[in-house]
């Protein structure tokens, strides 16, 4: 990877400031949504990695045709019965249309894979050429005094709603250095850095009330 695709990726992710606190891990800032989000280049990482897997899933799917409207046909049971049953075509089943489109459809999900690969490959050089980066990365670099909205207590203000408070601190709680840690805490600690637009009066109690929602949700779908 040359220097100057990184930066490229650094201005699609809309990195706007890059430091390392105290030698630890590489750290960013990213403007999203209006929002201002700190996270590591691993957290970077690990979500290309997921958007990665999810389109190794969908690729296996368009090559076993699953795209195509399916078969149908009928399998004998027990008893003599006949059991209907739908399949995925072949390849020598496909019509000409859908010959094209799944092409069509390999052809967009391998570049979003290589789009994601190349993710992981710009944060893997920033992780290994950080110091020799540096120049660079601090010339790029915008200030993040007076960027991000605070209210009058300094608190950063949270402006992607009450669902998206629960979902950061559920990605919060799965972080291997929270391993363990009460999810109340995490739920504190997030108002200790945000407060929520329009939302006064909302807690912690209820914002943790909100993830216990959220993830029995999950399970109950699981």
């Amino acid at each position: 990877m040359t220097e100057q695709q990184f930066i490229a990726i650094l201005d699609e992710l809309h990195v706007i400031h890059v430091t390392r606190p105290d030698g630890g891990k590489v750290t960013v800032v990213c403007r999203r949504d209006d929002q201002f989000v700190t996270c590591t280049v691993t957290d970077i990482k690990e979500e290309a990695n997921a958007v990665l897997a999810e389109l190794e899933d969908r690729k296996k799917e368009i090559e076993e045709n699953q795209f195509a409207m399916p078969l149908e046909g009928e399998i004998a049971t027990a008893g003599d019965h006949l059991l209907r049953v739908r399949y995925a075509k072949r390849n020598d089943q496909l019509t000409v249309d859908e010959v094209a489109e799944k092409q069509r459809l390999l052809r967009q999900v391998t570049a979003d894979m290589a789009h994601q690969r190349m993710i992981i490959g710009g944060m893997n050089y920033l992780q290994v050429h950080y110091r020799e980066l540096q120049p660079r990365l601090m010339q790029r670099a915008i200030p993040l005094e007076g960027l991000e909205k605070k209210d009058a207590g300094g608190r950063r203000i949270w402006t992607r709603g009450i669902k998206s408070a629960a979902l950061y601190c559920i990605k919060e709680g799965e972080k291997p250095a929270n391993a363990g840690r009460p999810g109340i805490d995490i739920c504190r600690e997030f108002f200790a850095q945000y407060s929520l637009e329009d939302e006064d009066g909302y807690t912690p109690e209820m914002l943790y009330r909100n993830v216990q929602q959220i993830l029995r949700l999950d399970r109950s779908e699981g």
